[in-house]
């Protein structure tokens, strides 16, 4: 798996506007697609049996042959969905800028409901 790929998990909620299979709404949990996915391959083979649903659940026994490893590994292999989340876009400023006026920092998407500056100072006492 690519560093930029993360596991979803099967409660996740996916929304896709375009390319869509197997799933009538756009917005479904990776759970459901999965279940889609599983009903239409075991439609498919006429040789379908429980331990074939160990590909979508616990995982199926097998080897694998690795490029990092020397030889056969055991273990088990499950189908999951992975997700590459896109670099981070700058806000687009409202107003250009202008020359006199100090340079700021680029405000990334994630930090605009993150960072909260403090409304009230700390009077302590003296209040």
């Amino acid at each position: 798996m690519d560093r930029d790929h993360n596991l979803l998990s099967n409660d996740e909620v996916l929304h896709v506007r375009a390319g869509r299979i197997l799933m009538p709404n756009a917005t479904f949990k990776v759970s459901e697609f999965l279940d889609a996915l599983a009903q239409v391959v075991s439609e498919q083979d006429a040789e379908w049996t429980e331990d074939c649903e160990g590909w979508f659940s616990s995982g199926l026994r097998c080897e694998v042959l690795r490029f990092a490893n020397q030889g056969w590994q055991r273990g088990r292999v499950r189908i999951r969905l992975e997700f590459s989340p896109e670099p981070q876009k700058l806000l687009k400023e409202e107003t250009p800028r202008r020359a006199s006026r100090p340079e700021r920092s680029p405000v990334y998407r994630d930090e605009v409901y993150t960072t909260v500056e403090p409304v009230y100072e700390d009077l302590g006492d003296e209040y």
